[in-house]
């Protein structure tokens, strides 16, 4: 039988009360500590969960996103990739909240998503609109490179089809670029998990030549607006992938 504050939270957030299921989640803690708690979210329905992570705020934190484990998170998180409305910065505002907490290991939450069925999916989509510095980094692990140090057009066409990745020496350091936010996780993803990062890449690459990721918009000629050539591009979330859904 489902823990009372489990039946409690649940009914509350059917109702569209989410601040009052936070709540008594978060009686939980004060009347049974913290280990209560992490084993009730284990008992929450991953789309009961995910409801309560997406009202982060940061300027009132979350008990729920402070204990929450990769893996009742990393669920959540594909719930939200396979059923909700693409947003990428309601993703990222998700997923920042909750790996970047002091008390955690970021790179335990990158692994729960990279080992579940679009997980690389999901981190793709975080890093959607950041393809052109994900490129970057791959090739000279700085997100910054000179045009003259750029390697020769045969050597990028033969690094982008190697299934495998190794940081290139000279890269930028973590504290360099470690702003909790798309150059941190880069940066944990493409040195403590070489192949995901590899996968996510040429996630992006597909996209890109898809023409899935909008290019920065062409200068429009003399007496045009421009937004034709705009609504030809593909983007996650369009109406015909939402009808999909």
């Amino acid at each position: 039988m489902s823990h009372p504050a489990v039946i409690k939270a649940s009914a509350l957030i059917h109702a569209g009360d989410i601040a009052a299921a936070e709540a008594a989640l978060s009686d939980l803690v004060d009347t049974e500590g913290d280990t209560a708690l992490v084993a009730v979210l284990d008992e929450l329905a991953p789309k009961d969960l995910l409801a309560i992570i997406r009202e982060y705020d940061s300027a009132k934190p979350s008990v729920v996103n402070l204990l929450v484990t990769p893996t009742q998170f990393a669920d959540a998180v594909i719930m939200e990739r396979k059923y909700a409305e693409r947003n990428n910065d309601r993703l990222r505002s998700m997923v920042n909240s909750v790996i970047y907490r002091d008390d955690v290991e970021a790179g335990e939450f990158i692994a729960a998503l990279a080992e579940k069925d679009l997980g690389l999916e999901v981190l793709a989509d975080y890093l959607d609109d950041r393809f052109d510095e994900v490129s970057t980094f791959k090739a000279y692990g700085s997100f910054v490179a000179a045009e003259e140090e750029r390697p020769p057009k045969d050597e990028e066409d033969d690094a982008s089809r190697e299934d495998q990745f190794e940081v290139p020496n000279g890269g930028v350091t973590l504290d360099e670029i470690a702003d909790q936010d798309w150059m941190e996780l880069t940066w944990r993803l493409a040195h403590h998990h070489p192949d995901e990062f590899m996968h996510v890449f040429q996630i992006l690459e597909a996209r890109a030549a898809a023409g899935a990721i909008p290019a920065a918009p062409a200068k429009p000629a003399d007496g045009e607006s421009g937004e034709e050539g705009e609504s030809a591009i593909a983007r996650p979330g369009s109406a015909a992938e939402e009808s999909a859904l």
